[in-house]
């Protein structure tokens, strides 16, 4: 399984290339993609190695030697052998997102997985790559020294401390020499212990609810309350309908939020000087009142030229962008 968001497409067509035609698993590849992007990438990887690449079909089962890829919007699940295809609650704002994947091909097949995080931002695919390894599985992160953007490869290997840290260009042998160890040595995971302790396949943790608490926080897409899940090397937020976040990509999103609701104060002070020098207008007004009303619409214009300035001024926000690819 590979993941990967910014700088992801060069790092996959290199990690491809690297791949052997007689390669002994499946490869399920999941790239942040927009909601309405046309994605080449199956076309790409196909000419980039050895391995045919397509889009996931909903229920197609896992094929040996073939790449499987996430399409734009939809989640790529690993159920029973087979591929699904998931319209459910964003994860990390993303879907299609890594953690999903990962976690449900670790929950189905456990030591048999080997996860791969590639250049990105932020910090999708940690927890999931946490929940790989806690299964058995083996997780290589590339060399963020290489990678376009580090975070994401950075991430994944704080929550896994013992993940291979590979040039790209070394991740494709690695893996097909990773997997073929397995095939020798282990049994798929529904013959052992593991399973017993893991949700429904449309959940991201292994964690039942009494393992989470509350938490003050509200979810920045539908205002519900947020969880906190514990893994030991990682920890994320979860909210009652499923939408997730590991912690850097809940503060990038609430950092949004919070700048949207300060235009919105400027907007509602703006709005309000505009209405109160009207009613300091009017032949109406007494005096007294007018000189009140002028006062009020003053400080409303003061404060909104000072949070007009300040967001003017602020660093850009370091987030993940969609990419078509």
């Amino acid at each position: 399984m590979v993941g990967g968001s910014a700088g992801g497409v060069e790092a996959a067509i290199s990690l491809v290339a690297g791949l052997p035609a007689d390669l002994p698993a499946s490869v399920l590849l999941t790239l942040h993609i927009g909601r309405g992007a046309r994605s080449n990438l199956p076309r790409i990887l196909t000419r980039s190695g050895r391995l045919a690449a397509e889009h996931v079909v909903d229920g197609r089962p896992l094929q040996p030697g073939r790449i499987m890829v996430a399409p734009p919007d939809r989640h790529l699940l690993v159920v029973d052998g087979r591929v699904r295809l998931s319209a459910g609650p964003t994860i990390n704002r993303q879907r299609p997102a890594v953690d999903p994947m990962f976690a449900s091909a670790a929950r189905w097949a456990g030591p048999g997985v080997v996860a791969v995080v590639l250049s990105g931002t932020l910090d999708d695919g940690a927890v999931g790559a946490a929940l790989v390894a806690r299964a058995g599985g083996r997780v290589i992160v590339q060399d963020p020294a290489e990678a376009a953007f580090s975070s994401m490869p950075r991430a994944a290997r704080a929550a896994v401390p013992d993940a291979l840290t590979l040039p790209v260009r070394a991740i494709g042998p690695t893996a097909a020499e990773l997997l073929g160890d397995v095939r020798r040595s282990l049994h798929p995971a529904k013959e052992l212990d593991i399973t017993a302790s893991m949700p429904e396949h449309d959940d991201v943790a292994f964690l039942s609810p009494d393992e989470s608490r509350l938490t003050r926080l509200a979810c920045p897409e539908c205002g519900g309350s947020l969880a906190e899940i514990d893994l030991d090397t990682v920890f994320y937020f979860r909210c009652h309908v499923g939408h997730q976040y590991s912690p850097q990509t809940l503060e990038a999103a609430q950092r949004v939020n919070a700048e949207a609701k300060l235009w919105s104060a400027t907007a509602a002070l703006e709005e309000h000087a505009v209405l109160a020098r009207h009613l300091a207008a009017r032949p109406s007004s007494e005096q007294e009142q007018s000189g009140e009303y002028r006062h009020a619409a003053d400080e409303s214009t003061r404060t909104a030229q000072m949070l007009t300035s300040h967001l003017r001024d602020r660093q850009p926000l370091e987030v993940d962008q969609d990419g078509v690819v």
